[in-house]
């Protein structure tokens, strides 16, 4: 008896289970593309994201990633914390990822390695028969990803083109004895940052991702506008939009304030889940902050004006 609800679960919680995504991808690097590590000016760059989806329609699923990378001359170096909580928690993942990338040029290469570990909670269940139960299951394994990134400049703008693949080794995520192998995820996406003038960046993008039998595009831009010379201060203001086809239309609202970054967005649904969603689906709160351990000092004297 134990059994069989043992291998009905799993089947089930195997036809449900899909790769963490997020919708604000491009501000979760390291999640995104591990050849994106130490993609940025500076000596550390601290990343944390927040996803919780489906609250309307019954307990939120919930996505923590924290990450912290750093160049080291021509390479870079990434470690990332990721958890991800399925409904009431019965299912969930814990993984921590390494990245590893070099630069070459306009071209930046990256790997990951990352260590997981899937658990599933049994303890709440009812039994027919007494004396009957089951606690927990887990199921360790290793995930190895790798991509690549092309960065084309021109006079008033910069155009990326990256893709990637995750899972190559197919790892078994299975807690019984029957295979359940993580298909290889393809990830392919581009954004170009276009200025418009010294105040105005246009920034549109695509995300598409492939496993297996699921299909994902994304399509959107973003506006930022500079507001600097209002308050003596690096201050961009950002808004956006995005549309993954058949599933959800995405509002974002973000503040970059010196070396940090704030942005919150929220997944209006337009799946077939209308009905029970009422069109809700899940917002995201993402945060990043890049150190620089040299920092110019302000000079002790004014400096007058070449008119004086």
């Amino acid at each position: 008896m134990k059994k069989l609800v043992l291998i009905f679960l799993c089947i089930g919680t195997t036809l449900m289970a899909q790769d963490v995504h997020f919708s604000q991808w491009y501000n979760n690097p390291l999640f995104s593309n591990p050849a994106l590590t130490a993609d940025f000016d500076g000596d550390y760059r601290i990343t944390a994201h927040q996803r919780e989806q489906w609250a309307s329609v019954s307990i939120p699923f919930s996505t923590t990633s924290v990450g912290l990378d750093m160049p080291i001359e021509n390479w870079g170096l990434g470690l990332q914390f990721l958890r991800d909580q399925s409904g009431s928690s019965r299912l969930s993942l814990t993984q921590f990822n390494l990245s590893l990338s070099r630069s070459l040029q306009d071209w930046q290469l990256g790997v990951q390695l990352g260590f997981a570990q899937r658990r599933i909670d049994y303890s709440d269940l009812i039994f027919i028969d007494d004396g009957e139960s089951i606690s927990t299951e887990t199921k360790n394994y290793m995930d190895i990803g790798m991509g690549i990134n092309r960065t084309f400049s021109f006079v008033s703008s910069e155009w990326k083109v990256a893709y990637a693949l995750f899972h190559i080794n197919s790892p078994n995520r299975s807690f019984i004895s029957s295979e359940d192998k993580l298909a290889v995820r393809h990830q392919f996406s581009s954004s170009l940052d276009y200025y418009l003038n010294e105040k105005w960046q246009l920034s549109p993008s695509i995300h598409y991702t492939s496993q297996q039998n699921q299909r994902e595009f994304m399509l959107g831009s973003q506006i930022s506008f500079d507001i600097s010379e209002y308050y003596y201060k690096y201050i961009v203001l950002e808004l956006a939009s995005y549309y993954r086809f058949g599933d959800a239309l995405t509002s974002l609202i973000g503040i970059q304030f010196e070396q940090s970054q704030v942005a919150f967005s929220y997944d209006w649904n337009t799946s077939d889940l209308v009905p029970a969603s009422n069109y809700l689906g899940a917002w995201e709160l993402s945060f990043a902050h890049i150190i620089q351990s040299k920092v110019l000092s302000k000079p002790k004297y004014k400096t007058c004006p070449a008119f004086l």
